[in-house]
Order: structure tokens, then sequence, then C-alpha cells
């Protein structure tokens, strides 16, 4: 990433890079990257995904029976096995596949990023849950060890829904980046939860609390949880940046994209993250 590539960011764009190299994790406004058409858009699109997920959910008892119920995903839903393909007009890409978004990742991770994975997730909320699993507990992302990943909040998301906790500067080179560290044995993706909290201050440990509208990008090589939803399900989109030239099951993107023939309209960093 050349030094007038990151001078053409906007002032908005250098304050979420700023927190990124800095803590690990930027939290910004989604109207502060796009406008309401797109945000009715998306909401509009979501809403049959949601419905259908509160009808599964109210089949479902106080309590998780595995880790596939802690998380009901939209286009990689566990019983489909075809690869989902998404039109360039979905909202879902013009959000995760926007200059916005992208100016930033690709400043941080001074390249330019391929997107891997775009989902929307309906987080169930389980009453009787007693203890985290999966994903709820804390850990380290394993596609690279420095793998970005966005987060936007499409409803509210307070304590009750299971929020976003993230562990600032953990990431590969940051204060805690040494505590189990990134490519590390399998035993140390997922830590004793009591042995990294007593390891890390609690001004660090940050719980991302927000209303829909919240926007997290953040370094995911860092410890990071989330979903331990107990009063409120919780509904994101979800979407994955990792740098080219990866090998095995990170090389290629888990989606297909529609372009309608229109590539050529795409910006640079838009079609190297798309194609």
């Amino acid at each position: 990433m050349t030094q007038a590539a990151t001078e053409s960011l906007s002032a908005v764009q250098e304050r979420a890079l700023g927190a990124l190299r800095r803590d690990g994790i930027a939290v910004l406004r989604f109207g502060e990257l796009f406008d309401e058409v797109l945000w009715a858009e998306a909401q509009r699109d979501i809403a049959p995904f949601v419905a259908a997920s509160e009808e599964a959910a109210k089949a479902m008892g106080d309590r998780p029976s595995g880790k596939e119920e802690v998380i009901f995903r939209r286009f990689f839903d566990k019983a489909s096995t075809e690869e989902p393909e998404l039109s360039i007009d979905s909202p879902w890409l013009r959000i995760a596949a926007s200059d916005q978004l992208l100016g930033i990742v690709n400043a941080y991770r001074e390249t330019t990023t391929r997107l891997f994975y775009v989902d929307n997730w309906y987080t169930p909320a389980y009453p009787g849950a007693q203890e985290r699993v999966a994903s709820q507990r804390w850990h380290r992302d394993p596609e690279h060890e420095h793998v970005v990943k966005l987060f936007v909040y499409l409803s509210d998301v307070d304590e009750g829904a299971g929020p976003f906790e993230y562990v600032r500067s953990s990431t590969g080179g940051g204060r805690y980046g040494q505590l189990w560290r990134w490519g590390g044995s399998s035993d140390d993706w997922y830590p004793p939860t009591e042995e990294l909290e007593a390891a890390v201050a609690e001004e660090d440990r940050l719980v991302l609390s927000g209303s829909a509208g919240t926007v997290v990008l953040c370094d995911t090589g860092g410890f990071h949880r989330g979903g331990f939803a107990r009063a409120r399900p919780r509904v994101l989109a979800v979407a994955t940046y990792l740098q080219p030239g990866l090998k095995g099951k990170y090389g290629r993107s888990r989606f297909a994209v529609d372009f309608g023939g229109r590539e050529h309209e795409l910006s640079r960093p838009v079609r190297a993250a798309l194609v």
C-alpha cells in the first residue's frame, strides 16, 4: 500500500485505520460510511431470513444442543451443499466490497485484500445457557495471523444479546500478542477463560454493545468472542478479508459473484476483492 493510497483516505477512514493499528479494532456508525438508502435495502433484504430464523428458534429449547445451533447462517446453512452466489447489486457486497471499507482494510493490511466470506447471522437467545461454547469462548481465528473481519449490527445488541467482545492489542506484535500466540498448537486457539482474563487488564477487554447500525472492523487474529445471547437475539452481517496468495481452503472465496457483465464499472480494489 503506497503512501499516496493512504493519503486519499477520508477523515472517517483515517480514524478507523488509526484505531485498527493501535488496538486491533475500530468501531463506526453505518451512516459514516453509507447512505440511508443502502441501510433500508439491507434491512428489507434480510427481513425474510430474520422471520424464518425467529420461527426456527421457537422450536429450540432454552439452551443449544451443539455449536451449530449457536448461530443460524443465511448463506452457509449447514443443510446447504451449494456455493452461494451473490449479485453485484446485493446490499451485502455493496457494503463489504465497498471502496469505503476496502480503503480501511487494505491500508491496514498494506496490500489489496480479497473478500473471502460474506454472510448474515441470526443468534438465537438461550435463557438457560450456562456455559459458552465454540466462538462464544475467547479465541483467535485461524485463517491468517491478521485476518480482518467486519460485523454490522442489524439489530440493537446489548449485554443480553451476546455482543462482540475483544481483547485490545492482542494481535501479533501487540501488548497481549504473546499470550497463546497465533499459529501455536490447536490447544491455544481456545485458551482457558480464567487464565486469559487474569492476564489481561479489565479495561482492555472491550464489550461492543451497540444499537443497530454499529459497524465493527477488527483483526480477529486477536482474541475475541461473542454471541452468548441469553435474553434477546442478535442479527449481524459478517464479512472476512484475507490477503491474496493463501493456500488450501483459504485460497479461494467461499461464494461466487454474479457480475452481470459490469466488472468494468468497479474500482480496482473492488475487482481485486471479488475476482
